[in-house]
């Protein structure tokens, strides 16, 4: 992907395209808005902008939650929790309250990150050039259509195609506040539908605004096609993949590890940017902390081992699929048991969406719809499956299409939403057990009254 820049940042980056600038540039993040500190000039909106990219990167959310956390949540059968850390112990045991500090931390993260674009949003006008209003505008856009769709995935309970899907979802606040407290403060909680709807809205706009930044544009057609995906919208999923598969912008890597290696891979849709300098890893943040057990080079630990790789789950791959035998490894270091090569180096970039997740999301929804757009079901998972060094099949349906994903992207964050779209139990709770959505966190119940907590909680 030659065409990416991104901005480097002190804390965590993401890939951020910024129009014909090649150069990397190094901006303090903003991640509040003061009154004090407004923004009055097209550089202080950019550098905004790139503080709202700055807080998605987080380990509250892409750094660490948004990835780990749907896996962790549906781990029976799949992974095994051993750390200390209680807060993810009792996601793992699908056993929440609502003071849990990674459930809060999800979600007031995820708000900062909607006031960030407002801000921005509503700065706009400071911008006199048009393509650069555009560009910030679309990329603005995106940040809060993406945070949407995560919060209510994670606090609603799960879309059903076809229904009224009137339960409560999320408060969307559309309104900067220089004071964090007041973003949605007095705001309801809107409808699962009307939740998905405004972060279908945004995205569709993003994507309006981003028809000359190929990657940025991409990134925002992936992240609503799995939108789309998530309602059942099978078409319409099926059609934003296979645009992004036929723009030739993206191809697969050689191997299954380069593009969790390599930076900014020709795999990489989206990717929260990471360096030695700069990175999510922390004693108690990273997703290489939690999912890495081994002795590096110089003879020091590399992760806390917290979260291994059932046995049954390894034994359910082919002896012979490299995504088991190149990308689970034994571990040698703080603990042992199987563990990912996915996130294995502390500053490895997180890639969010991959090219693989096109294909497959492409061969379901045709499979799903009877149709071959852009190529057969057969084919899209034949070109999966010869990379991880397996023989083609000669006929696919629905179950082998989903068990080729689940083994692609295993570790990746899918699995929790991917069994509730498809209304697979998880453990022994049914798909759509309020135990399975995240409670509204006590704080905001307990300073705002407007806001319902979900039942059980």
């Amino acid at each position: 992907m030659n065409f990416i820049k991104y901005i480097s940042i002190p804390a965590v980056a993401v890939v951020l395209t910024l129009g014909s600038c090649a150069n990397k540039l190094n901006i303090e993040p903003v991640d509040d808005i003061s009154a004090e500190k407004a923004l009055s000039t097209p550089s202080d909106v950019n550098n905004a902008l790139t503080g709202a990219y700055t807080i998605i990167a987080k380990g509250a959310l892409y750094g660490t939650n948004l990835v780990m956390v749907p896996d962790l949540y549906a781990s029976p059968g799949y992974l095994n929790w051993t750390g200390t850390f209680s807060t993810y112990r009792d996601i793992s045991n699908q056993n929440i309250i609502s003071t849990n500090e990674d459930v809060t931390r999800t979600w007031t993260t995820a708000y900062q990150a909607i006031n960030a674009a407002n801000t921005v949003l509503e700065a706009l006008p400071i911008i006199t050039d048009e393509d650069m209003k555009s560009e910030i505008e679309g990329k603005a856009l995106f940040i809060r259509g993406i945070m949407y769709f995560e919060l209510v995935r994670l606090y609603g309970l799960p879309y059903e195609a076809g229904a009224a899907n009137s339960s409560p979802g999320v408060p969307i606040a559309l309104k900067a506040v220089t004071k964090f407290d007041d973003l949605i403060k007095g705001i309801t909680r809107s409808s699962v539908a009307d939740s998905y709807a405004q972060a279908e809205k945004d995205l569709l706009a993003s994507i309006s605004k981003l028809a000359d930044y190929p990657s940025d544009l991409a990134a925002s057609k992936a992240m609503l096609a799995r939108l789309y995906l998530q309602q059942g919208k099978y078409d319409k999923a099926r059609d934003l993949a296979n645009d992004i598969i036929e723009s030739g912008d993206f191809e697969l890597t050689a191997t299954l590890e380069e593009p969790f290696r390599t930076p900014n891979s020709s795999e990489g849709v989206f990717e929260i940017q990471q360096s030695e300098q700069s990175n999510a890893g922390s004693s108690n943040d990273g997703l290489a902390t939690f999912y890495s057990s081994y002795v590096n080079k110089t003879g020091g630990d590399v992760g806390r081992g917290d979260l291994s790789v059932l046995n049954s789950y390894y034994l359910s791959f082919d002896e012979n699929d490299k995504r088991r035998t190149e990308m689970i490894y034994k571990g040698d270091g703080a603990k042992s048991g199987w563990f990912t090569r996915k996130w294995y180096n502390y500053f490895d970039n997180i890639p969010v969406v991959r090219l693989t997740d096109l294909y497959l999301m492409r061969a379901e929804c045709n499979v799903r719809l009877g149709t071959a757009i852009g190529d057969t079901p057969l084919n899209d998972i034949n070109t999966i499956r010869e990379r991880a060094g397996l023989e083609d099949l000669t006929s696919v349906n629905i179950t082998s299409v989903l068990a080729e994903r689940d083994k692609e992207l295993a570790f990746e964050g899918y699995r929790l939403h991917d069994l509730k779209r498809t209304k697979r139990n998880i453990g022994s709770m049914p798909y759509n057990s309020p135990k399975l959505v995240y409670p509204i966190p006590y704080r905001e119940i307990s300073v705002n009254s407007a806001l319902t907590q979900n039942p059980g909680y």
